[in-house]
Parts: C-alpha cells; sequence; structure tokens
C-alpha cells in the first residue's frame, strides 16, 4: 500500500462552516489514504495570553488568537492543507506557502465588503488598509493549488476580482444528507398551504418583505396559508405565523418541519449560500428564493422553484398563488428539486470530491 497522505485542516467553526467540516470528517475517516490533523480555528481561548490583554479590542485578540492557532496547525510535518476559508490561510502568513495547500470559500472578501451592512460589517475605512487585505487575501488565493467556491458567483469574484487562473477553480458545493433530507410521502391532508421559512437572522432574511406577503395571502385566502417560522429573532405574534425557537441544524424535528410544509421560502437581502434552500430542495420542497449570493445555483428558475428580486413583495405574493392553485406544480418543481439536490447538493459526494483533490495536490 502506497504511504499515507498526511494532511492538515484549518477550519473556522461558524455554524455553515461547521456543519460542512463535520461532513469533511466523514468523508476523511472513511478514505484510509489520508491521515488528517483537524485544527479548529475558534478566535478563541479561555484564559489565553492574547485574550488577558483586555487593553487590546475584542477584534485584535480574536484575530491574534486565530493567527496563533493557524500558525501552530502548520508546525507539524504535512503533505497539503486545507482551509475551509481563506481567513486561516491568511493568518498563517508566510508558513501556509510552505506546502500545497486548498482554500474552500463561500464568500469572498470583495463580496462581503459589498454585503457587508447587512450583516452588520463595516469595511475597513483606510484605503491602504484595504489595499493591504486585498493584495494578502489575491497572493492566497493566486497562490492555492485549488480554489473551490461554494458557487459560481464567487467563482466569477475570484477570476475578476483576484486574478485567479479559472483552471485552478472547482466549484464544490457543500450539501446535505440527502438520505435524512428526503421527502416524506404524505402531507398533512387538511387543504392548509404551509410555507416554510428557516433563518437565523429573520430580518436580514427578508423578514420584513416575508411578512407583508403573508399579510397580503390571509387577507385572500384567510386561515387556508400559515406560515412557519425557523429563527432566532422573534416572529410577529400574528395568526397564522408559528414560530420556532428550539431547533437545531440536523435536529430531526426540523426534518420533519420541512417534510411537513408545501413551499420554502427565503426572500433574503443578502445570503453567501444558503444551506436552508439545499435542506428545502432535498426534502422536495419548491423553494421561492432571492437573486442573491449563491441562491441561483441552488434554485433553478421555473424547473425546482422560482427566483425573485430582494423586496418585491408583490413578486413573492404572485409566486406563492401560482403554487398555492396548482398542486401539481407543486409536486413537479418539488421532484425535480430533490433530483437536483440529489445530484449537485449531496454532501457525502461532495466531501469525498474534496478527498480526491487533496490526494492529488500533496502528491
Amino acid at each position: 500500500m502506497s504511504e499515507k497522505l498526511r494532511a492538515v485542516f484549518l477550519l473556522e467553526q461558524q455554524i455553515g462552516h461547521r456543519t460542512y467540516a463535520e461532513n469533511l470528517k466523514r468523508a476523511v475517516s472513511a478514505d484510509a489514504r489520508i491521515v488528517p490533523t483537524w485544527v479548529p480555528i475558534t478566535y478563541a481561548q479561555p484564559g489565553g495570553f492574547w485574550e488577558r490583554l483586555t487593553f487590546l479590542p475584542a477584534h485584535w485578540r480574536g484575530t491574534l488568537r486565530g493567527r496563533a492557532q493557524a500558525r501552530a496547525g502548520l508546525a507539524q510535518p504535512y503533505a497539503v492543507a486545507f482551509c475551509n476559508t481563506q481567513v486561516p490561510a491568511a493568518l498563517a502568513g508566510a508558513k501556509i506557502f510552505r506546502q500545497p495547500y486548498v482554500v474552500s470559500t463561500d464568500i469572498t472578501p470583495a463580496q462581503y465588503d459589498r454585503m457587508g451592512e447587512r450583516y452588520g460589517h463595516r469595511a475597513d475605512r483606510l484605503a491602504i488598509l484595504r489595499a493591504y487585505k486585498h493584495c494578502a487575501n489575491m497572493r492566497v488565493f493566486q497562490n492555492a493549488a485549488r480554489v473551490l467556491p461554494w458557487s459560481t458567483w464567487v467563482a466569477e469574484s475570484l477570476v475578476a476580482e483576484y486574478g485567479v487562473d479559472a483552471a485552478r477553480i472547482e466549484v464544490a458545493p457543500p450539501g446535505v444528507d440527502v438520505e435524512q433530507w428526503s421527502p416524506r410521502a404524505e402531507k398533512p391532508g387538511d387543504g392548509r398551504l404551509r410555507l416554510l421559512f428557516v433563518g437565523g437572522d429573520l430580518y436580514r432574511k427578508g423578514g420584513a418583505t416575508l411578512l407583508a406577503a403573508f399579510a397580503e395571502l390571509q387577507r385572500v385566502r384567510g386561515d387556508q396559508v400559515e406560515l412557519h417560522m425557523v429563527t432566532r429573532s422573534p416572529a410577529p405574534q400574528a395568526g397564522g405565523v408559528i414560530g420556532h425557537y428550539d431547533l437545531q441544524a440536523n435536529d430531526p424535528r426540523l426534518v420533519a418541519l420541512y417534510q411537513q410544509c408545501d413551499v420554502f421560502v427565503l426572500p433574503t437581502e443578502a445570503e453567501a449560500f444558503g444551506i436552508a434552500a439545499i435542506e428545502a430542495s432535498a426534502t422536495g420542497l419548491p423553494v421561492i428564493a432571492t437573486r442573491v449570493g449563491g441562491l441561483p445555483d441552488v434554485v433553478r428558475d421555473g424547473e425546482t422553484g422560482f427566483l425573485i428580486n430582494p423586496g418585491d413583495t408583490r413578486d413573492l405574493v404572485a409566486r406563492i398563488n401560482i403554487l398555492a392553485d396548482d398542486v401539481a406544480l407543486r409536486q413537479r418543481l418539488g421532484a425535480a428539486a430533490r433530483a437536483h439536490a440529489v445530484e449537485k447538493f449531496n454532501a457525502i459526494k461532495n466531501a469525498a470530491r474534496i478527498v480526491e483533490i487533496l490526494l492529488q495536490a500533496g502528491k
């Protein structure tokens, strides 16, 4: 048997990236050709040196901790490194360039700056600092053995704004366990149309548009339509609106809720990708979403659901009404959504592809 490949995985721990990392771990553990070292980049270490320097701003302390974590992860022998965003690679400085590395990302820094207001993020005001960071990120992207954007939207930014050779880019989206996230044959038989929204930040993800649309739907359809909202934000106390506040990622109760609903709605104003839209697709729901970020990769307009413009309440109402009045169309779009999810967003299959890319890069 050939020598095993030693790989270091520098993994940021935000919610979406954490799930992505868990799927990657499953694929790596199933492949005897790789010896992995997992390095969580948490930007915090309770009681640590940087954390005790309270005179520094919190984000500086976090950056310094992340830098220390990334560099410690690269201090051991390895053949290839993997970063689930470009940030750990940039923080590692010159150390990242010693061996081949692969970078995955759901959004480029330039795209994040443009969306920043919706995320509570402000682009650096000093031009010299912006230029320095852009050059550092460009160097990381351009020198990577492969760059794996989650969507074609990100791939286009990598080429146009960071000068990455398109031949070294491969769109490698995350996904879900399509066996767990699967349709249920029977829906509740009371004739009521059940809409589902899933998003922690209700208002960034189009809450105002959604609630305005739902009020209009209720005016015409009364109690024949209801809205289920899975969110961290307080949902309005209104008739027909049901809030769900204790459901976590991959919770069986969350899967069951998807399976009980008829249409998934995500009228988000800012979104890098939209994992919830994949979950909905995998459970056989037609998806109505906005033309934002990577969502056009998930929703094929007119085939697996509908794409609308952010803030377009009238179009959202019209699209929901179309699906409310045509059960056969709902079923056809939902079946196509399921097929698209199985083909493109199978988390285990997609993670296994990343393993193959790492093996190639580490030769």
